[in-house]
């Protein structure tokens, strides 16, 4: 499992699969999140373009790339999080995986407890927004 910074302009939401056939450097994406008791060829698959172009950092990441597809023809990655650019794109982090059966095991075992933490997050987050709004509000009464 190796982690990577990906840059695109598709919306890719917390979990997403995508996978890079090996054979024509092609990235592929599947509009559902993953799951562990479903198989691979039951996700849909959306192209997103050629490997070169989903990476940003151009030294580091082409070589892991194509030490990746060299051990195996389909490499997978989850999306974890995204962060927006001023340009528009999207820097992701994505974990990627050798095998389909490495997929299944995070998808069973460790994706669940991520779920779990960011869903937990978010909350944290929306609840400190809450109180910055709450707080910003009363000040501007008390000032009128």
């Amino acid at each position: 499992m190796k982690k990577v910074i990906v840059s695109t302009k598709e919306n890719l939401g917390y979990g997403t699969l995508i996978w890079v056939n090996a054979s024509n450097r092609k990235v592929y994406r599947s509009s559902k999140s993953i799951s562990a008791d479903t198989s691979f060829h039951s996700y849909d698959s959306h192209f997103m373009g050629m490997v070169d172009k989903l990476y940003k950092d151009q030294e580091k990441h082409p070589l892991l790339f194509k030490q990746m597809l060299e051990k195996s023809n389909r490499i997978f990655g989850v999306c974890l999080n995204k962060r927006r650019n001023t340009d528009g794109s999207k820097d992701m982090k994505v974990l990627f995986f050798r095998d389909w059966d490495s997929v299944q095991d995070f998808a069973e075992n460790g994706f669940p407890k991520l779920v779990k933490a960011e869903v937990k997050r978010r909350k944290a987050a929306k609840q400190k927004w809450l109180e910055r709004g709450k707080l910003f509000s009363e000040t501007k009464k008390i000032s009128q």
